[in-house]
C-alpha cells in the first residue's frame, strides 16, 4: 500500500533495543539491526525517553479524543 510507511514496535522490542544499547554497550547500529528498528530518529528518541523517564515511558499511550462518559 502506498503511504503506509509507519512501523509499529512492541514495548518489549523498544525496551530490548534501548537496554542493549545503553546498558550492554552495544552500538546503536547493531542494536537497531538486532531488533529490526529501521528509524534512527525513533531509536534515539526512545533512548532519550528511557534515560529521562525509565522503561515505563516507552509503553504505548492511548491516542485521540477521550470518549464521552
Amino acid at each position: 500500500m502506498k503511504g503506509d510507511t509507519r512501523n509499529q514496535y512492541s514495548y518489549e522490542d523498544k525496551v530490548g533495543a534501548v537496554k542493549a544499547h545503553i546498558e550492554d554497550g552495544m552500538t546503536s547500529t547493531n542494536a537497531m539491526d538486532a531488533y529490526g528498528v529501521k528509524s534512527k530518529s525513533a531509536f534515539f528518541r526512545w533512548c532519550s525517553t528511557y534515560r529521562e523517564e525509565g522503561a515505563e515511558a516507552l509503553r504505548p499511550k492511548k491516542r485521540g479524543r477521550p470518549r464521552k462518559a
